[in-house]
């Protein structure tokens, strides 16, 4: 028995599906109901006007941390000359990025309100808001094959929408750079993939004037045709890649790629490249926790907020899990698993650039570099979730709508943190105790209010941590600091890798010996320990800590 639906309204048939001996003829229309265009609508409202709610509080928000520098005390800004914006960074100057775009913003932030924040913060605001509107558009087409794939785009833009890590890149007025990267890198996207491919190099253009990070699309406009099954022609991507090596040429003349990295805020920086690589990975999964539950976020984590390890029983875990992880994003792009394969794109491509593994950048983390990347693994959440949406729908709605919640009143809650400066180093040194720049601004801070009682052990502590050394030295007493570091946490072994490495490379150097002494000191090794302050010694004969040592050991025979 055969039964056929048929209907004059609606003469299209897409297909057949069939049921025992019953044959079903299954009917579509080309134009949608009404009612869901309706919904549509009404969700990319809601996505919007949540994006936009839980960072209203931001609005009354002060200059914060590094907006002083780079804004109100930065005559590129201040000046509004559009011949600074591309003159040749110098490292002596507050204005030592490339990115025209970014400072452009500024300019025009000042010329229409001057030094008065609330304009600035607005903009952010603005912005970061309309990056999660486009971050939904993108989604929409890439995932227009999948089961469900606007669903998955919109709940992934909502997540991405009220997420707490991006705090920092919202609330933080410097933060912008993040946010205009993020979105003209995604409005480039979603013009290549409806092909108009001058507009989205333009875009691509923007983006990579606003951080160099957008440099990132050259892999992610690649993946994400190839997720979708409909690949340009070869010529395309060979712009884009133009594209790419002009703006790093121009960058090049302009910045340069040889400038300094501060200790302070890279210990990475100093050393070696298999160490450097090994303690990101490990740095690259306290991004993900903070992902999966940011309850302890900070505004910084330079030297000492997170402790580096040169021995594999500390390294090993986090590269055997990297390993893991990388792997199974291979498997999903052999195993066709596109949505997979694209949120391990997205995230992996926004890291590249930043996570200190492929070379070492200005910082050691931060939670605005995450604000791209993310987008990556709210897709990753939004998928796992959609398989139980399929077999529980109710559960998985409520589970949505929690999660949403407590990350939009965490965010509400973190934003108040970026008040001002007080406000924000209080908050940092809850976080991270031992920062000694936050020590330090949470100090100086207090000394603004007139409470130098209060700020004597902020400053003190400071000191303790990050002392002012010889320039001519620095990175020889980096290397020593790191390794005192493993020697309070208790990790001898990392404290005498990190000495043995500083002694093949700089073997005239006092400290290093005398510490390496006090290492062999605390592991009972009273024959080495003499050994090293000896040669300590007789590389400096005014070297206190060897005297000490000697001292010790004499007494302790």
């Amino acid at each position: 028995m055969i039964s056929t639906l048929r209907s004059p309204q609606l003469p299209r048939t897409d297909g057949i599906e069939h049921d025992g001996s019953v044959r079903i003829q299954v009917i579509r229309n080309e134009s949608k109901p009404t009612f869901l265009v309706t919904g549509q609508r009404m969700r990319i409202a809601l996505m919007v006007a949540v994006s936009a709610i839980v960072y209203a509080n931001s609005l009354f928000n002060q200059f914060t941390f590094d907006d002083d520098v780079y804004i109100v005390r930065n005559p590129v800004v201040t000046n509004l000359s559009v011949k600074g914006l591309f003159e040749p960074a110098k490292a002596n100057t507050t204005h030592r990025f490339f990115r025209p775009m970014t400072f452009a913003s500024y300019q025009l932030n000042w010329a229409l309100g001057g030094v008065r924040p609330f304009g600035y913060h607005l903009v952010n605001l603005l912005l970061h808001t309309a990056v999660t509107l486009l971050l939904f558009l993108v989604l929409k087409t890439l995932l227009e094959k999948i089961s469900q794939g606007a669903t998955i785009a919109w709940v992934t833009a909502l997540l991405f929408a009220v997420h707490p890590i991006h705090t920092e890149a919202v609330a933080s007025i410097v933060g912008r750079s993040e946010l205009l990267a993020a979105g003209f890198l995604l409005a480039a996207w979603l013009l290549h993939l409806r092909d108009w491919p001058v507009g989205s190099l333009a875009c691509f253009a923007l983006a990579l004037l606003s951080k160099e990070s957008a440099i990132v699309f050259v892999p992610l406009a690649l993946a994400g045709d190839y997720a979708r099954g409909k690949l340009k022609p070869l010529l395309r991507y060979v712009v884009i890649a133009g594209v790419a090596a002009v703006y790093v040429a121009s960058l090049w003349k302009a910045q340069g790629f040889a400038e300094k990295t501060l200790f302070l805020n890279n210990p990475l920086a100093t050393l070696p490249p298999d160490l450097r690589v090994l303690n990101a990975l490990r740095i690259a999964w306290r991004y993900l926790a903070l992902l999966v539950y940011p309850a302890t976020l900070s505004c910084d984590y330079s030297y000492n907020s997170i402790q580096l390890y040169a021995t594999w029983r500390h390294l090993a875990p986090a590269l055997i899990a990297s390993t893991v992880v990388f792997a199974i994003w291979i498997w999903a792009f052999w195993a066709k698993r596109m949505a997979w394969f694209l949120a391990g794109a997205i995230y992996f491509a926004g890291w590249a650039v930043t996570a200190n593994v492929l070379f070492p950048t200005g910082t050691i983390m931060g939670e605005r570099l995450a604000y791209l990347p993310s987008a990556g693994f709210c897709l990753l959440a939004v998928l796992l979730w959609s398989q139980l949406e399929r077999q529980r729908a109710k559960l998985a709605w409520a589970l949505l709508f929690l999660a949403v919640a407590a990350l939009s009143v965490r965010t509400v809650i973190r934003t108040r943190d970026w008040r001002d400066n007080f406000t924000l180093f209080s908050a940092g040194v809850r976080a991270v105790p031992d920062n000694a720049k936050l020590l330090d601004g949470l100090g100086g801070e207090y000394i603004m209010r007139g409470r130098r009682d209060l700020a004597s052990p902020y400053l003190d502590a400071a000191f303790r941590i990050y002392p002012h050394v010889p320039e001519a030295n620095e990175q020889d007493f980096r290397i020593v600091y790191l390794a005192m570091d493993s020697t309070k946490a208790g990790e001898t072994n990392d404290a005498l890798e990190f000495l043995n490495v500083e002694i093949r490379r700089s073997p005239q150097f006092s400290p290093a010996w005398s510490a390496r002494g006090v290492v062999h000191y605390n592991m009972r090794d009273s024959l080495a320990a003499r050994r090293d302050a000896q040669n300590a010694l007789r590389l400096d004969p005014g070297n206190l800590q060897a005297e000490y040592l000697l001292n010790a050991l004499a007494a302790g025979n």
